[in-house]
Order: C-alpha cells, then structure tokens, then sequence
C-alpha cells in the first residue's frame, strides 16, 4: 500500500511491481505475453543473458522498420522520365536524319544550278562572238562589211554653238 506521502509515479511504479494477484482490480493480465505485445514505443527491462535459461529472459527486441530502397512511385516517375528522355532523344535523331536529308537535296540542286550556271556563261560567249555576230549581219540582215576605212570627221567649235543657238530658239518659239 503506498503511503500518503508518497508521490503518485512511485505509487504506480511499486503497484507495478507487485505480482498480478496483488493488484486488484477487474482486469486480469495473462502471465504469458505475445511477441506482439512486446513491441512497442516505450522502455524495455534489460533482458537477462542467453544462458540463464529463464524463457521470459530471452523476449525478442523489437524490430527496426524496414525502409525500402526506392518506393514504387518513385520507380514509376523514374520509368516515366525514362521514357520521355528516350522519346524526346528519338525525335531529335529522326530531326537530325530528315534535316540531313533536306541538306543533301539542297547541295545537289545547287551543284545542278552551277553547272546550269556555267553552261549559260558558255552559250553566251558563243553567241556574243564576233565571227558569229558577221555570218548573222550578212546573212539575215543583208549587210556587207566596209570597202573604204572610217574616217575621222572633224567639227568647228563656233558651228557647234551656231546650232546650239539655233536649237534654244526652236524650242522658245513654241
């Protein structure tokens, strides 16, 4: 029995203590204890050693909680990056391929537009040459190289201004 001036926790812990028949009461507590019951958040009494052979002496610890490397959550937002990196890395590949491609088409069109460059250049030296130029003027327009060689005329200064002043009349009467 605790004694008046005893403080409550050590009321309860000498109640503890006793052996289950003393306490009374109306809830009785099996002697033998599940494993189950044995874990908890609390204290433990320090068990005794392994070889005193004592059953309630050898009570099993409680476990650990066994925390999985990476959660299946985790795993499938990981899976399903994967999958967006691979389909993003895809379509560039195939961007690469279809651009390589448009590159290839663009380069031979310009080696064939230089090449019709060039041919052009050809055609137009041909046509602009001077023997070609005669046979044409002969032939289709009738006309025949000079039998004399040009000569060289000669213009006075004062009848360049005579007509100058002429003109500037003409064109004030109107």
């Amino acid at each position: 029995m605790p004694s008046s001036n005893q403080n409550p926790g050590q009321a309860y812990a000498e109640r503890a203590m006793q052996p289950d028949d003393a306490v009374g009461g109306t809830i009785s507590i099996p002697r033998v204890r599940e494993a189950r019951d044995l874990v908890y958040s609390g204290t433990m009494p320090v068990p005794a050693s392994p070889g005193t052979g004592d059953p309630a002496a050898a009570r099993p610890r409680n476990r650990r909680g066994t925390r999985r490397a990476i959660s299946p959550f985790n795993m499938i937002l990981i899976l399903l990056g994967v999958a967006v990196v691979s389909v993003l890395y895809i379509s560039n590949v195939l961007a690469v391929g279809r651009l390589l491609i448009q590159n290839n088409t663009l380069e031979v069109k310009h080696r064939q537009l230089l090449n019709d460059q060039e041919l052009l250049r050809a055609q137009i030296s041909r046509l602009e040459s001077l023997e070609r130029v005669e046979k044409v003027a002969t032939e289709q327009l009738g006309l025949k190289p000079p039998t004399q060689p040009p000569v060289w005329l000669e213009v006075d200064p004062e009848r360049v201004q005579d007509v100058q002043h002429a003109l500037d009349q003409h064109q004030s009467n109107r």
